[in-house]
């Protein structure tokens, strides 16, 4: 193969995997710019308010799918966190205490008042850094199998790969959007066991996403540096005296219940602690009606 034909091939996969434009939108929502990052958010109802943060290689989309049709009478926001989905990350080096400022600013900007914050998995690790850091902006939170200490073992040697000097690029924009669609069926099934998979869902959330260079390298990024982030917070969530409600599943395959939401609810002195044996990591697909019932009674107890 020639030199030219090599840099054609390279050329077209780097345009498939560039960076977002006009005809690569979101399917709802709005921007805004926070620390010169464009941050994508969907804003709909009324009432007290919620802020939903999604989890580690997804967006907003898939808490939207989860609960979106179940928060009538609230108004919920949801937030592709820095990064991920169709939002921007900050050209610094990035932490849960910088993302947790930054979802602080999105608070005042937008006027949440006294929200209660959903996080699922590595959202609920973000959402229990804005316990720690921002506790006065919140009415509570609500935790959906969350890993919360670290120890949690090596991140994906893809993952880690992403950082190297040299191999980084080629990993994250020639390997990765080749090779990682080829994964989604089985990624999925793995993440939603024992339940299954919502019909339509990769379509819904676009979980193909996640295989952009940008958004990849992002995500990597986090997951990389899990035990060193988890490690800076865990010894501050005894402090947390915030309301909060813990729901895990003693079938989640992806963090386990036994090492992260059990012994954190214990610490804390205002946490409920939910646990139901046919939950996995993805319990607020099956059971959305639990996660809006503890939103609802943080918001009531918080009129009390």
């Amino acid at each position: 193969m020639t030199r030219w034909r090599l840099g054609q091939i390279l050329l077209a996969v780097l345009a498939l995997t560039a960076p977002a434009g006009a005809d690569d939108m979101p399917p709802a929502g709005h921007f805004i710019e926070i620390d010169d990052a464009r941050i994508r958010y969907v804003d709909e109802g009324s009432g007290p308010a919620v802020l939903l943060l999604h989890g580690a290689s997804s967006n907003a989309e898939d808490m939207r799918l989860a609960l979106g049709e179940h928060l009538t009478g609230f108004r919920a926001i949801y937030v592709d966190r820095p990064g991920l989905g169709w939002s921007e990350r900050p050209d610094v080096d990035w932490t849960p205490e910088r993302e947790a400022a930054l979802l602080a600013q999105l608070i005042e900007r937008l006027e949440i008042e006294d929200p209660v914050v959903v996080g699922h998995s590595w959202g609920g690790a973000i959402t229990m850094r804005l316990a720690i850091d921002h506790g006065d902006r919140l009415r509570g939170v609500v935790l959906i199998g969350a890993p919360l200490h670290s120890g949690v073992g090596e991140a994906a040697w893809y993952n880690r790969a992403s950082r190297w000097f040299g191999i980084g690029p080629l990993i994250t924009r020639v390997i990765i959007p080749l090779v990682g669609p080829r994964r989604i069926d089985a990624g999925l099934e793995e993440t939603f066991s024992p339940e299954p998979i919502p019909d339509g869902y990769a379509e819904a959330v676009q979980v193909n996403r996640v295989f952009r260079a940008d958004v990849f390298k992002a995500n990597a990024e986090d997951m990389a540096q899990v035990n060193a982030h988890l490690a800076n917070q865990e010894n501050f969530y005894s402090r947390v005296t915030l309301p909060a409600v813990f729901l895990a599943g003693d079938s989640d395959g992806v963090v386990f219940t036994h090492r992260h939401s059990m012994p954190v609810a214990a610490t804390m002195e205002n946490a409920e602690l939910i646990v139901r044996e046919n939950w996995g990591h993805m319990l607020h697909h099956g059971s959305p009606e639990i996660v809006v019932d503890a939103v609802r009674r943080l918001h009531s107890a918080g009129d009390n």
